[in-house]
C-alpha cells in the first residue's frame, strides 16, 4: 500500500510524535503522502481513542485529502467522530467561536456568522454609516483594525493613524465602535471569528486544553496561507496539549496575502521545528522544473515522474503587441481589437502544439491562464461584472441581490441555498422602508416559525418566491422590471432598485457560478487563484504589463529585499500559474517586457 512512496514521502507516513514542518514543491506528492499517514494513523489505537484532526484551508483541498483516502488507501470517508475533516475556518467555528465567542463579545446567545461566505451584510442608512464596513473589517492578533477588502470598497483614504502618527484615525475609531457595537448584538464576519476565538483561547486556556486533547494528532495541509491570528491559535493549542502538530505547505504558493496570509510564519516554523523537505517533483518534465526554479525558493527541484521527466519540450515565452496611443516620438497607434488579434496568434499556436503532442484540447489538459481581469478581456471575457466601480446595488436596497441570486440559484438546482437568500431578502426588503437598519438573521426567522407557524411562513415566503420572474437570458434591470410590475399585480407592498446604469448586464453572467463555458473556449480558462492544486498537460500564461499594484518590471527589477508583500506575492502568482503544466509551457508577455521575462525565467 506503501511501497510507491519515496524515501522523504516516507518520513511523513512515519513521523508519531512531535512538532513538524513539511516544505512541498508543486507536484511533490504532498496530498497522497499526508493521506498515506492519515490512513496508517487510523489503523493504530491512540487514534481511535481520540481522534485525528485533519485541516485544510480550502473545501477543494479537503477533497482531494479525501478522494485519496478513498481510492488509495480503502479508507472509508468521511471521516466521522471522534475525528475532525474539514477547513480551518470550519474547525474554528465548530471548536471555539459557535460555542464560546459569546463569552468574548458580550451577546446574550449564540453568535452569527455573518458576510461572505455565510450571507451578504448589506446594512448602510447612508455613505457615513460606518455599519457598512463591518464585513470588511476585522482585526489582527495585535487587535489592530485591519482592511478585508480592497480599498475601493471605503468611502476614505485608509490611514490607522493621523499625520502625528500616534492618533487613531476618527474613520477608524467610527468603525472600531461600530464593529464592537455590532459584536455585542452577536454578529461577526469569519475573519472576526477566527480573531474572537484567539481571545476565547487567550481569556479561557481550559477551553483550548479540552480542544488540544480531543485529538492525538493535528495535521494542517496548505499551511503557508495561514495569518498571524491562526498561526497564534496553532501555537495555544501545541502549548495546551496538542503536542504533535504536522504544517504542510509550499510558501511559494501562497496567493492569499488579501487574506493577510502570511508565509514568513510558515517559514518561522520551518526553521524552529522538524523539518521535512519535498523536493521531487511528480508532476512536470525537468525543463519545466528548471524553469519555474528561477521563481521558487528551493535550491533544487527534480523531476521523478517518468512518463514525462525527459520531454524535450522547452518551455517558451512570446511577446503580443498592447494597446497604445501615439507618442510625439512614436507615430504608432495600436487598438485593442489589434492587440486581441495578436494575442490569438499566439493561442492558436499554443493549441496547433497541443495538437501536434497529442495533448487533448479540453478543460481537463489544456488551460489559459491569466492574471487579473484586465488580461481577460483578450480571451472574449468581461471584467467589470464585480467591480466596485460597477456596482449595481443601492443603499438599503442590498437585499435585492440575495433575492435575484436566490432566485438564480433555485433554477439551477440549488434549491436550498436558493430559498434561504429569497427568504432573508423578501424580509428585509418587507422591512427595511419602515427600519433601514434591519437585518434578516436565523433569530428573526426562527421567531417568525414561532409565531406564525412553519406551515403559514412556508406559504407566506413560497408565494413571494413563486411571484418572481425567472432569470435566464435576462438582464439585472429587465428582471428588476419584471418583477416589480408582478409584485404590484400581486399586491406584495415591494419595490425593487438598482443602479440602473450598471443593471444592463445578464444575470447568468453576474450570477454564473462557473463562466468557463464550452461555448466559449474548448479548454480551461480562468485566473492563476481558480487553478492552485490543479493538473494539466499544457499551460499558457497570460500576463500583463502591471500586475495588481505595480508594473512586473518594478517589481523584477528591485532588490527583493525591500519588496513588500505585495510585490512577493505577484511573483508567486506567476509561480503557482508555471507549475501547473505536465509538459508544454507557454507564456505571453507584452513584448515591451519580452526581454525582462526572458532574462528572469533562464
Amino acid at each position: 500500500m506503501y511501497g510507491s512512496l519515496s524515501e522523504s514521502q516516507k518520513i511523513i507516513l512515519d513521523y508519531n510524535d512531535g512538532t513538524v514542518v513539511v516544505k512541498a514543491c508543486p507536484g511533490s506528492g504532498k496530498t497522497y503522502s499526508l493521506a498515506a499517514r492519515i490512513s496508517r494513523l487510523l489503523k493504530e489505537s491512540q487514534a481511535g481513542k481520540k481522534g485525528l484532526c485533519v485541516i485544510s484551508f480550502t473545501n477543494i483541498a479537503c477533497m482531494e485529502i479525501e478522494d485519496r483516502l478513498a481510492n488509495n488507501f480503502s479508507t472509508i470517508v468521511p471521516l466521522k467522530h471522534p475525528h475532525f475533516f474539514g477547513t480551518i475556518d470550519s474547525f474554528i467555528n465548530t471548536f471555539i467561536f459557535l460555542p464560546f465567542g459569546h463569552l468574548i463579545m458580550g451577546c446574550d446567545s449564540r453568535p452569527e456568522l455573518v458576510g461572505e461566505p455565510h450571507a451578504p451584510w448589506s446594512v448602510k442608512r447612508s455613505d457615513w454609516d460606518y455599519d457598512q464596513y463591518f464585513d470588511k473589517t476585522t482585526f489582527d492578533a495585535d487587535d489592530m483594525l485591519i482592511p478585508i477588502a480592497p480599498y475601493q470598497a471605503f468611502g476614505f483614504r485608509w490611514n490607522y493613524y493621523n499625520k502625528d502618527g500616534k492618533t487613531v484615525n476618527g474613520n477608524i475609531l467610527r468603525i472600531m465602535r461600530s464593529k464592537n457595537t455590532l459584536f455585542k448584538k452577536g454578529y461577526a464576519n469569519q475573519s472576526d471569528a477566527n480573531y474572537l476565538s484567539l481571545k476565547v483561547l487567550q481569556k479561557y486556556p481550559l477551553i483550548a486544553q479540552n480542544i488540544a486533547q480531543k485529538f492525538s494528532h493535528f495535521m494542517i495541509d496548505e499551511c503557508q496561507d495561514t495569518n498571524d491570528v491562526h498561526m497564534k491559535i496553532i501555537d495555544i493549542l501545541n502549548e495546551q496539549g496538542g503536542s504533535n502538530i504536522m504544517l504542510v505547505g509550499d510558501r511559494d504558493q501562497s496567493i492569499f496575502e488579501w487574506n493577510d496570509a502570511k508565509p514568513e510564519l510558515f517559514d518561522q516554523k520551518y526553521n524552529l521545528w522538524d523539518k521535512i523537505l519535498l523536493n521531487q517533483n511528480r508532476r512536470s518534465s525537468q525543463l519545466i522544473c528548471n524553469f519555474i526554479k528561477n521563481l521558487s525558493s528551493f535550491e533544487e527541484i527534480n523531476a521523478v515522474n517518468e512518463k514525462v521527466k525527459d520531454s524535450a519540450i522547452e518551455p517558451s515565452i512570446y511577446g503580443y503587441i498592447t494597446p497604445k496611443n501615439a507618442t510625439a516620438k512614436d507615430k504608432t497607434i495600436i487598438t485593442l481589437e489589434q492587440s486581441v488579434e495578436n494575442f490569438k496568434e499566439i493561442l492558436n499556436n499554443f493549441l496547433d502544439e497541443c495538437r501536434k503532442n497529442k495533448i487533448p484540447i479540453d478543460k481537463e489538459n489544456t488551460a489559459v491562464l491569466y492574471r487579473g481581469n484586465s488580461s481577460s478581456k483578450y480571451l472574449g471575457l468581461r471584467s467589470d461584472l464585480n467591480d466596485f466601480e460597477t456596482i449595481p446595488w443601492t443603499t438599503n436596497h442590498h437585499h435585492v441581490k440575495n433575492i435575484i441570486k436566490g432566485r438564480h440559484m433555485y433554477e439551477n438546482g440549488s434549491f436550498n441555498k436558493g430559498y434561504k437568500l429569497m427568504e432573508k431578502g423578501y424580509f428585509e426588503a418587507l422591512m427595511r422602508p419602515s427600519n433601514p437598519q434591519f437585518y434578516c438573521n436565523t433569530q428573526f426567522v426562527a421567531d417568525r416559525i414561532y409565531t406564525n407557524g412553519i406551515k403559514q411562513h412556508r406559504k407566506e415566503v413560497f408565494s413571494f418566491i413563486e411571484c418572481l420572474p425567472a432569470t435566464k437570458y435576462k438582464t439585472l434591470n429587465e428582471w428588476v422590471e419584471q418583477a416589480n410590475k408582478v409584485l404590484r399585480e400581486a399586491a406584495f407592498a415591494l419595490e425593487f432598485r438598482i443602479e440602473s446604469q450598471f443593471g444592463n448586464i445578464a444575470i447568468d453572467d453576474y450570477f454564473g457560478q462557473d463562466l468557463n463555458s464550452e461555448k466559449l473556449h474548448p479548454f480551461y480558462f480562468g485566473t492563476v487563484h481558480s487553478v492552485k492544486g490543479k493538473t494539466f498537460q499544457a499551460v499558457l500564461l497570460l500576463l500583463g504589463k502591471k500586475a495588481v499594484r505595480k508594473n512586473y518590471a518594478t517589481i523584477i527589477n528591485s532588490d527583493p529585499a525591500v519588496l513588500n508583500a505585495n510585490d512577493l506575492e505577484e511573483l508567486r502568482i506567476v509561480y503557482v500559474a508555471l507549475s501547473r503544466p505536465e509538459i508544454l509551457l507557454q507564456m505571453a508577455v507584452p513584448d515591451s517586457d519580452l526581454a525582462l521575462w526572458t532574462g528572469k525565467m533562464n
